[in-house]
């Protein structure tokens, strides 16, 4: 029990949109150190693009089952937009999520995963669902913090320009 105490004690406190000096990988080389390895395999299992949730802790399955609800709901609304009908939003994804351009509404969508993980870690300090709970918060900021808007420009007009050659 006391070895989440050591690793807990030493992370970075983690803000939404703020940098940090840890990327996952480091935390993963810190938490092999001091956890089991049976543990340690719950824990790299927690990867936010894996949304396997077979033989994880039930904090992990709760999360994934809530972030595999959530893209279903996306894929809706995406659907619905697509065939020009009205999207109903369900008890996972308001509405409100998805108005302003396409990099607020992934912000909005990243910090409402990372509210997610802050409801459903009450209560988890010391232990291997607080060391999950940070490694997605983690994830999640680094996500976040991948977005370039002078990156994102380039990538579009890159893709625009054979596009409109392709038209021509």
């Amino acid at each position: 029990m006391d070895k989440y105490y050591y690793l807990i004690a030493q992370l970075p406190l983690l803000k939404f949109g703020e940098r940090v000096y840890l990327d996952k990988n480091l935390f993963l080389e810190e938490a092999k150190k001091w956890l089991s390895e049976e543990e340690f395999v719950k824990l790299k299992g927690a990867g936010i693009d894996d949304l396997e949730k077979k033989g994880k802790t039930s904090f992990t399955k709760e999360y994934k089952g809530f972030e595999l609800a959530l893209r279903e709901s996306l894929a809706a609304y995406r659907e619905s937009k697509k065939n020009k009908q009205e999207y109903q939003a369900g008890p996972v994804l308001d509405k409100k999520l998805l108005q302003g351009n396409p990099l607020e509404v992934e912000k909005k969508l990243f910090l409402y995963r990372w509210q997610k993980v802050d409801h459903l870690s009450q209560g988890n300090v010391f232990n291997l669902e607080a060391v999950i709970a940070y490694f997605i918060k983690l994830q999640i900021l680094e996500k976040v913090l991948s977005f370039d808007k002078e990156e994102g420009t380039k990538k579009f007009d890159s893709l625009t320009e054979v596009e409109d050659e392709k038209i021509r």
